[in-house]
């Protein structure tokens, strides 16, 4: 075990008794890396910023346009004329729902909202005066809030920056050296109106007010102020409180960051760019020591780090492919001159920066094991996330795959087969690639699930 990524739970990180120091002191993995999930980090640092800094009414317009909308067909309706009637016929977005545990799920919120306030502020007014309502009324009233708006927008455009980190440290194809980019753009981006930019906001403490004497806190905003009917007085207490917000953010981020971006930097070398340069140092030593490599690997590895520029490499545009091209490179005496040097550069690529993945297998069970399907056993629910992990990255789906021939035959028979059976199969279909030809079905299924399945495959009607 090289590293593991987590949560920030005291459970997984304590320094106590965590499980990361449990490998480390119990199972001799005193070399083992932690890396706490990056997206569970930004995650929590939006939600603590956001506390004492932005009004709660915000969050509770959000939600409760949700909640009016969702329980009423008829209100979804009514809304639907109002919004016709404004924009020459053209159909309303779905308001959008707030995750409880998800804070950033806001900003998906906002920005339906944002898109539709006045259509949404005429039908609250409308609904104030036919229905009686408490809650129409205090809706009406918060549109009505310049300042709300306000707000939005610059919660809008401050959790933009923040979900395109999101994307990149949650994405399963992009360039793992890079992501340090990714976070120093975010830092960038967020202290841009309030701190110079000399200032390097990943490590250097942030004041805790804002540098700028008149900070310009992004032109929709700055023009939809000077449009507002507020007093002088309550803008310059609204911009200080965005303001705060933003300070508030970068801290948190700050503090929930530190060894994950250390661990960022050292990959950051391994990048293509990087590698092909002709002068390089040899901090890479480092990091080979900090994983537990010996000093004869770091020596030979080191010469080969200063001697892999001098090979013209084709591929050079995605790194983790250039590294698995390196690994497989062959001199004139079929030897790989860079075996050292790729080793450690897929060893680091390898460590884990976030848990998204691993919560999508979550997600993805939930949807095979239903309550219809509760009977299902860990076996098949596994070989099913597999096939469906297999599908994906081959880019098809249920509806575009086609079952080789051998199967269908099958399908309806009670009999267990093995795929010493489906050998040709095995050749045209790269999703049984991986699977050893030994194994059988009964490894998957015992005898009376397997009478089961094909039960509920050969009933259509039951099985819809």
């Amino acid at each position: 075990m090289i590293g593991i990524g987590t949560d920030n739970a005291s459970v997984m990180v304590g320094v106590n008794n965590g499980l990361v120091e449990i490998l480390k002191k119990e199972h001799g993995l005193k070399h083992l890396i932690l890396i706490r999930c990056v997206c569970h980090s930004l995650q929590l640092a939006v939600s603590h910023a956001s506390v004492n800094t932005l009004p709660r009414n915000i969050e509770f317009l959000v939600r409760e346009t949700y909640n009016w909308f969702s329980i009423s067909p008829k209100r979804q309706e009514e809304y639907k004329k109002v919004y016709e009637t404004i924009n020459y016929g053209k159909q309303p977005l779905k308001i959008l729902k707030v995750c409880a545990t998800r804070w950033l799920s806001i900003e998906p919120a906002v920005c339906r909202i944002l898109e539709q306030w006045e259509e949404l502020k005429l039908h609250f007014s409308f609904a104030m005066g036919n229905d009686n309502c408490y809650t129409a009324d205090l809706s009406y009233r918060m549109y009505c809030d310049d300042s709300n708006q306000l707000y939005m927008l610059y919660l809008k455009q401050t959790l933009k920056d923040v979900q395109i980190a999101l994307k990149a440290f949650e994405g399963e194809d992009n360039d793992p050296t890079k992501l340090l980019d990714t976070l120093v753009f975010l830092m960038q981006s967020l202290g841009k109106n309030i701190v110079f930019p000399t200032f390097d906001l990943l490590t250097t403490p942030v004041p805790n007010e804002c540098m700028y004497a008149n900070p310009h806190l992004g032109y929709t905003f700055e023009q939809k102020m000077l449009e507002s009917s507020l007093s002088q007085e309550n803008k310059s207490y609204l911009k200080k409180r965005c303001i705060d917000f933003s300070l508030k953010l970068i801290k948190q981020i700050q503090q929930r960051l530190p060894s994950n971006v250390t661990i960022l930097k050292k990959m950051s070398m391994l990048n293509v760019e990087e590698t092909l340069k002709v002068n390089k140092t040899n901090a890479l030593a480092d990091v080979a020591k900090e994983l537990g490599f010996s000093n004869e690997f770091i020596d030979g590895m080191l010469q080969e780090w200063h001697n892999i520029n001098f090979i013209k490499w084709n591929n050079t545009t995605n790194t983790v492919r250039f590294w698995i091209k390196v690994l497989q490179y062959k001199n004139a005496v079929g030897e790989n001159p860079f075996s050292l040097i790729s080793q450690l550069a897929i060893t680091i690529l390898i460590l884990p920066h976030s848990n998204a993945e691993v919560e999508r297998v979550f997600s993805s069970m939930n949807i095979i094991k239903t309550k219809q399907r509760n009977r299902l056993s860990l076996k098949t629910i596994n070989a099913l996330i597999l096939l469906r992990d297999q599908l994906k990255k081959q880019n098809k789906n249920c509806a575009s795959f086609e079952i080789p021939s051998e199967v269908l035959q099958l399908i309806g028979t009670n009999k267990s087969y093995s795929f010493a059976t489906t050998k040709n199969v095995e050749l045209q279909h790269p999703l049984l690639s991986d699977v050893q030809p030994s194994t059988s079905a009964a490894a998957v299924l015992d005898e009376h699930e397997t009478e089961e399945l094909f039960d509920l495959l050969s009933d259509d009607d039951e099985y819809n």
